[in-house]
């Protein structure tokens, strides 16, 4: 269908097209002969525009086609582009609230990663530490084995008897032999819990050495070291109230000894998790009297805790 949209310049022309058609206008002669010159250009440019509307219509009617002449509606391709234009309103729209949102995840992500490290270097120290007592652990339980061979394997033993007897057991009373029976058990004992220590086992190391602890107790030549490692494998596991409880039994008398000072400090750290830092600042107060010749590696610790529990 070939249609003719209602052009301004066509407006007047089909008009014209229509009155000539309907006898409504005289011959164009006459008309040319009763104007001026002014009038007459006027007809001439309107039959010019009438023979060029035939030439249209016939040229249309020749494909074929019928000819429609309706009025000019809105632009179409001014629509489509309104139309995508608030289509990429709408979706900026969309877009910048994804921003938003994203922003604020990614703010999120980088606080828990901010923490996550934090907790890895705390738990790097931990294991530094505890590497470092295990070494000199492992040596004390040589020379405690090696000496269990002995007839009389710990001078504190005979002074000490009660010691063996927390938890009496039949053979002890039936055998010679119960003495060097029970220094075997007990080393055996100890080596186990250090070994689920090692192992990552720390609940499994938390019962081991709490079953020698209330087996044994601070009698025995690794008691108050055991209680150290109790401690170790409850701070790691964030029972820091009982992790304390256990630090205050190895640290009696204050040994002189490595893991000593690093109990004296891992104290401090639990009480600065329960919120009693002015007991903490006392403890590492303790710390730099009792301890002088500490290792470095502890006293950078212990200045952190300092740092932390806000210490004057």
């Amino acid at each position: 269908m070939k249609t003719l949209c209602a052009h301004p310049i066509l407006r007047p022309v089909l008009g014209i097209a229509l009155a000539v058609s309907l006898g409504l206008l005289g011959p164009v002669s006459s008309a040319r002969a009763q104007t001026d010159d002014a009038t007459a250009k006027h007809f001439d440019r309107i039959e010019r525009q009438l023979r060029e509307v035939r030439d249209i219509v016939l040229q249309a009617r020749s494909t074929g086609q019928p000819v429609e002449i309706k009025m000019a509606g809105p632009d179409p391709e001014i629509a489509t582009l309104r139309t995508r234009i608030d289509d990429l309103e709408l979706t900026l729209r969309q877009t910048t609230g994804q921003i938003d949102s994203l922003s604020q995840e990614l703010a999120k992500a980088r606080r828990d990663l901010k923490a996550l490290e934090s907790d890895n270097h705390a738990l790097q120290d931990r294991m530094a530490a505890a590497e470092g007592q295990l070494a000199s652990a492992a040596q004390a339980t040589t020379q405690a084995a090696s000496q269990a061979a002995k007839p009389v394997p710990d001078a504190t033993i005979p002074s000490k008897a009660p010691a063996p007897v927390v938890v009496p057991k039949p053979q002890a009373v039936a055998k010679p032999a119960a003495a060097t029976t029970a220094v075997g058990e007990r080393t055996a004992a100890f080596q186990r819990a250090k070994q689920l220590l090692l192992d990552g086992q720390f609940p499994a190391a938390s019962t081991a050495f709490q079953d020698y602890v209330d087996q044994y107790g601070d009698t025995a030549p690794n008691g108050p070291e055991a209680r150290y490692w109790l401690g170790e494998t409850l701070f790691i596991r964030g029972a820091y109230a009982d992790a304390a409880a256990a630090y205050i039994g190895a640290i009696r008398g204050w040994p002189p000894t490595l893991w000593g000072a690093e109990a004296v400090v891992k104290l401090s750290m639990s009480l600065i998790e329960l919120k009693k830092t002015p007991d903490a600042c006392r403890t590492l107060d303790e710390f730099s009297r009792r301890y002088p010749a500490a290792a470095p590696a502890t006293k950078a610790r212990a200045d952190k805790a300092r740092l932390r529990a806000k210490c004057t």
